[in-house]
């Protein structure tokens, strides 16, 4: 039964308002704005009645306490006073409606129904924002996986240092921002900002100033100062991800920053300081950068106090029914169909394939399908893509079918490797210069060398 909390000084206003709303409601009475918020915290009104003038605390003073205690109670406001100063102060404090005295019967009557609707529209829309909180909540980690616990236990430990550098190493798609927003959320600076930074995603030109800011007229288009990422993120986390990527000429005034937190802006004179804890992030391997001579090996150590390497989706199958239940919860809430689950045979496939494109991969697929065959209830194998399917299928085979001393796979390998050390030595060791050479990146040529034990 819903209820509603009557609060007037007069003995025949609480009386007549009883009268008009029992049985159908719930009547609570209060003489007071004291008693009234005693029953308030035990009672849980969904809608209050409020009268202006009582001896004590005011109606206007109860309002906003009545909004503390419960954000979506609506509260109606009936009082003897009927100038547009009281009644715009009422709104002002919380109040949806105002009714004036003597009241009439059906017009009380029918402000409570709307406040009650407004009251389920306001409930309705907390536990929305509730639930796209969690779904969006860039700090959410799942996963139960040993290798995973893991990687957790070792962010948590690096939390407890608010000072120290923290370097997440990791394939794309592996959750290096994730886990750095949750290194800054379980730390001492949680309440500062966390300011994320795209080395590769900014030309090299305004890296500079994208992050110590620039001067007013330093160059060509800059009409006002700006602050800079450093700037933005003093008292909390500086997160730069794709560090690798980073030019040598800003390595050397990242690398002056980091000794002792002091920055120049671009076209600026004067150094300013700033209290940053810097996380950094790449899917590179800087130590051999530093070999080849595109890292900064100074650097390098500054960055890799704390090494965090991520385990790639592939190390953590048991991992992945968790976060296809956790993906469906969300997609479902967000697009508002009716997929609930997957079916053995279709979990079977993605536990099997091998997740080049790690976790974002995952959560793409199980988007697309949501997209796609949302009207179902549950995701069968014919709704995952075709690579997923033949994926299993090549785990199937086994080397029973062949029946030749030498398969056609060791051969290939063979192959591979003869061609990778030769294009290694015929770069003089050089890596980049190799990759060309065998029209590949760098990294799968890096990948390919440690397959085949290649230095």
């Amino acid at each position: 039964m819903k209820s509603i909390l009557v609060v007037d000084d007069e003995m025949s206003v609480r009386a007549s308002l009883e009268a008009v709303f029992e049985p159908t409601y719930r009547v609570l009475s209060a003489e007071s704005g004291e008693q009234a918020l005693e029953l308030a915290e035990k009672e849980e009104p969904d809608v209050a009645i409020v009268d202006l003038i009582m001896p004590g605390m005011s109606g206007l003073e109860l309002l906003p306490e009545l909004k503390r205690i419960d954000p979506t109670m609506t509260a109606i406001v009936l009082s003897a006073l009927s100038e547009i100063p009281d009644v715009v102060r009422a709104m002002q404090m919380g109040a949806s409606q105002y009714l004036t005295k003597p009241f009439d019967v059906n017009e009380v009557k029918l402000s409570v129904e709307m406040a009650l609707r407004d009251r389920e529209k306001s409930t309705e829309i907390v536990s929305l924002e509730s639930q796209i909180s969690r779904w969006y909540d860039p700090d959410a980690v799942v996963g139960s996986s040993e290798v995973w616990e893991k990687t957790l236990n070792t962010v948590r430990r690096a939390a407890k240092s608010p000072g120290a550098t923290v370097i997440f190493y990791g394939e794309s798609g592996t959750g290096k921002e994730l886990l750095s927003r949750l290194t800054h959320k379980q730390s001492v600076r949680a309440g500062g900002p966390f300011v994320p930074l795209h080395c590769a995603a900014v030309p090299e030109t305004l890296l500079e100033s994208e992050l110590f800011g620039h001067e007013k007229g330093s160059f060509t288009g800059a009409t006002e100062r700006r602050h800079g990422c450093v700037e933005m993120a003093d008292g909390g986390t500086l997160f730069m991800d794709e560090i690798g990527e980073m030019p040598a000429s800003m390595q050397t005034k990242l690398l002056r920053f980091l000794q002792d937190h002091r920055f120049l802006r671009v076209g600026g004179r004067s150094y300013h300081e700033a209290d940053v804890r810097v996380m950094a992030a790449t899917n590179r391997d800087l130590q051999e950068g530093v070999r080849e001579g595109w890292f900064r090996e100074d650097l390098f150590y500054r960055l890799n106090v704390v090494p965090i390497t991520i385990p790639p989706l592939r190390e953590r199958v048991d991992d992945i029914p968790l976060l296809v239940d956790h993906f469906l919860r969300g997609f479902r809430r967000e697009r508002g169909v009716k997929l609930v689950d997957v079916t053995a045979e279709t979990m079977d496939l993605l536990r099997a394939y091998e997740w080049p494109g790690n976790v974002r991969e995952l959560r793409n697929i199980i988007e697309r399908a949501v997209v796609l065959h949302g009207d179902g209830t549950v995701l069968l194998p014919e709704h995952l893509p075709a690579e997923i399917g033949t994926s299993k299928r090549r785990k199937a085979l086994t080397p029973d079918i062949i029946s030749l001393p030498v398969s056609l796979e060791e051969r290939v390998k063979e192959v591979e490797k003869d061609l990778v050390q030769r294009a290694v030595n015929e770069a003089g060791g050089n890596v980049s210069q190799a990759a060309v050479l065998l029209r590949t990146t760098r990294r799968i040529l890096k990948y390919k060398m440690d397959q085949y034990g290649i230095s």
